[in-house]
């Protein structure tokens, strides 16, 4: 267990889950004491070693689930979002999130085919929905389980902007359309979700706007490190990884990743890759037909921020997307 994190009456305690999940190593959550009240920020996985690892951490803390006051959430991802059935089972407490997370842990029917109908087509337009068939059997069956899967209450919405037990809310999308960070300006304190983790890499995923548009995830991503970049900070509580302080450091770390990511999609253009499944075989090999969702999220994101910076430039030839490389 990780020590707590004091500033005068207030109190992080980190609850950090130490296994490997994906590329990363661990799964936070924490329980922040602002000495008026008691936030679980997140809620990690809804899995028995996880579950097991809360409740001996509250023991430990001589805490109990009863002592929670009200869930914030930095996004809706199912390993931010698996103990708040759980607990809300024993305390009927508020889940606080950002509005646009609302149709998402609500598992909202609606929601839940437009995101369908959407991958579908942008699949198809970026020629590679043979590659990504797996994905949407889970959609289905996500689908026919949403009454399962969503969340016992009904969640209150979070704008950007808005303060919450002494912090105040900003949007920072990118990984999510619904990510946000909770900053406590009185101790320099930010709950960053997923936007900043140490030593590891954020994943900007593609998806829709309320329009059914394809979001600038990576332009998103940029600009919302820009704005993390500019609070005065001491600690950043982060999603994943551990706590850790220099902020701007690690945020630097990030932007020169986020150049060499776009050098990278555009070097395989300039080499006559014009099509999104070429570019991702050329760039990842055979690690693609092992991690398909997520590497063809990455290409699409940053093929679509090259275009947005003038450095690609695309046409549609025969229902899909072609790329090219802006002379300059």
């Amino acid at each position: 267990m990780i020590e707590q994190i004091q500033n005068g009456k207030s109190r992080v305690y980190p609850i950090v889950y130490r296994e490997k999940y994906g590329n990363l190593s661990s799964v936070n959550c924490y329980l922040y004491d602002n000495g008026n009240s008691l936030s679980l920020i997140d809620a990690g996985l809804k899995k028995t070693n996880f579950i097991e690892f809360f409740y001996e951490t509250l023991r430990q803390l001589q805490l109990s689930i009863t002592d929670i006051d009200q869930i914030l959430l930095t996004h809706h991802h199912d390993d931010h979002t698996g103990l708040i059935n759980e607990v809300l089972s024993i305390k009927d407490i508020p889940v606080y999130a950002h509005h646009k997370a609302l149709p998402r842990i609500h598992f909202d029917e609606s929601y839940l085919q437009n995101k369908i109908t959407f991958f579908k087509r942008i699949y198809v337009e970026y020629g590679c929905i043979e590659i990504v068939s797996e994905r949407f059997k889970t959609m289905e069956q996500t689908y026919d389980n949403r009454e399962q899967l969503r969340i016992q209450t009904t969640a209150l919405p979070l704008h950007n902007g808005d303060e919450i037990e002494g912090m105040k809310v900003m949007e920072v999308p990118g990984h999510s359309p619904d990510s946000i960070l909770f900053y406590d300006q009185s101790v320099r304190w930010q709950f960053s979700g997923d936007l900043v983790l140490k030593n590891a890499s954020t994943n900007a995923l593609i998806d829709f706007d309320d329009d059914m548009q394809l979001l600038p995830t990576v332009s998103q991503y940029y600009q919302s490190l820009l704005d993390c970049f500019k609070l005065e900070t001491d600690w950043m509580f982060p999603g994943h990884e551990e706590p850790f302080q220099q902020h701007q450091d690690e945020i630097q770390i990030k932007f020169n990743r986020i150049e060499r990511k776009e050098k990278r999609v555009i070097d395989a253009v300039a080499k006559g890759h014009r099509d999104t499944l070429s570019i991702a075989y050329e760039i990842y090999g055979k690690r693609l037909e092992v991690m398909a969702n997520l590497i063809l999220s990455e290409v699409i994101g940053y093929l679509e921020f090259a275009v947005a910076r003038g450095n690609l430039f695309k046409t549609m030839e025969q229902g899909q997307w072609k790329f090219n490389v802006v002379q300059k």
